[in-house]
């Protein structure tokens, strides 16, 4: 698989969420052996950020975005179907195809590997890595199609405050991250991903 460069995401908070001045969240996207790698840099002191604790045997769980979780939005250019990509700190995941706009919701399954999710805490900010097996990212790639995706990278960030919701962008009055119009994120695909 050919190489491509780190892309590096900075998300707001939604303005409907006020949160503390330094508060900051960074992602990291990039290509790996083992499928796209997304690292969530939650720049929130470690007091004050709540984290699930770890499953014994992580899983694919719904209802994740209740607490802090990274997220992932993906389609094609001109295709109104997309795939969403849930991540918890405790390490459970969950992921969705849609046909359209929160329509045709249903659970993606695919053969083969499951995402990888770990947590390093730190001091002044916490990291979530979270890789998306190839295989999960399949029904994305056709030949005949653009070798860029659509991306909305998003987090729910459950604090002492309680949740904020952060984008790349936000393009309602309320938090919103199935919005196609956030999806400003692109994650350049390698010519032999497949």
């Amino acid at each position: 698989m050919t190489a491509e460069k780190p892309l590096r995401h900075v998300l707001t908070a939604h303005r409907s969420e006020p949160v503390p001045a330094g508060w900051h969240i960074e992602v990291v996207t990039r290509w790996s052996p083992g499928g796209l790698l997304l690292e969530y840099t939650l720049g929130v002191p470690a007091g004050r950020l709540v984290l699930a604790p770890r499953s014994e045997t992580p899983a694919a769980q719904d209802l994740l975005w209740k607490r802090t979780c990274g997220e992932l939005f993906l389609g094609v250019p001109g295709d109104p179907s997309y795939l969403e990509f849930n991540f918890s700190p405790s390490g459970d995941w969950a992921a969705y195809a849609f046909d359209g706009y929160r329509a045709g919701a249903r659970n993606h399954d695919w053969t083969g590997q499951t995402p990888e999710v770990r947590i390093l805490p730190g001091e002044g900010a916490t990291r979530l890595l979270a890789t998306v097996p190839h295989a999960a990212l399949r029904p994305l790639w056709r030949k005949d199609s653009a070798l860029t995706w659509q991306a909305g990278i998003t987090v729910v960030l459950e604090t002492h405050l309680g949740l904020s919701y952060w984008s790349l962008a936000h393009p309602r009055a309320l938090p919103e991250f199935h919005d196609r119009a956030g999806f400003i994120g692109a994650i350049s695909v390698p010519e032999d991903l497949f």
